[in-house]
């Protein structure tokens, strides 16, 4: 199960309102995990099939058993730092041979921040209002050491630009409420870049970081 994802049209500056959501976004990439009579299936954004790159990834911790698609961003975070590599988890997606793989999943295991859910048990869940899909993805998923919710707030999003800006990470998400989910650019979904990306150093990114609820 795969749908054409969702993308994020450029603003400029970061804003609050009430009618919108803000979450971090993160230096990985995207992935949708179809969890269907309990085996995983990992795509990127553009119908890769990743599934063997992440072994880690297989065993969704569902509250009860069901039929899923879900969508967020695979990230490598550095466990000393906390701050994320995206050059790790490209090494991740470079590898070919599975003994390699599974040496991976131990010393780089990556982790998966889940920011919507699509489908659940059948139900085509695209046409409903995201923050009805987020509370679904509350109760329908738990967090591990893999598997993780992405953190979101309601209206201040100057302020979580600034915690941001201040963990070097690289800007945010800003979604309407009541967005549906549609495939391609949509001005519902809007993203503000943090232009400092990158200019922290590696044994500062991340200190202030708080990436899951």
């Amino acid at each position: 199960m795969f749908v054409k994802p969702m993308l994020f049209t450029e603003y400029d500056k970061p804003f609050d309102d009430e009618n919108f959501i803000f979450e971090p976004l993160l230096d990985g990439h995207r992935l949708q995990l179809s969890f269907v009579g309990s085996k995983a299936t990992l795509y990127t954004r553009h119908f890769n099939d990743v599934t063997r790159q992440y072994p880690e990834l297989h065993n969704v911790p569902l509250r009860e058993p069901a039929d899923i698609l879900l969508d967020g961003e695979v990230t490598y975070v550095n466990p000393y730092t906390g701050a994320i590599e995206y050059e790790s988890l490209q090494e991740r997606y470079r590898l070919k041979k599975e003994p390699s793989i599974r040496e991976a999943k131990r010393t780089k295991p990556v982790q998966f921040f889940v920011f919507d859910i699509l489908y659940y048990n059948g139900l085509d869940l695209r046409e409903k209002p995201l923050l009805e899909r987020k509370r679904l993805l509350e109760y329908v998923l738990e967090d591990n050491a893999y598997f993780k919710k992405m953190l979101y707030v309601e209206k201040e999003g100057a302020a979580i630009f600034d915690l941001v800006r201040r963990s070097d990470l690289e800007g945010i998400a800003c979604k309407r409420k009541d967005s549906t989910y549609s495939e391609g650019r949509q001005k519902s979904w809007l993203k503000v870049m943090n232009e400092e990306y990158g200019s922290l150093p590696s044994t500062a990114a991340g200190k202030d970081t708080c990436l899951a609820k």
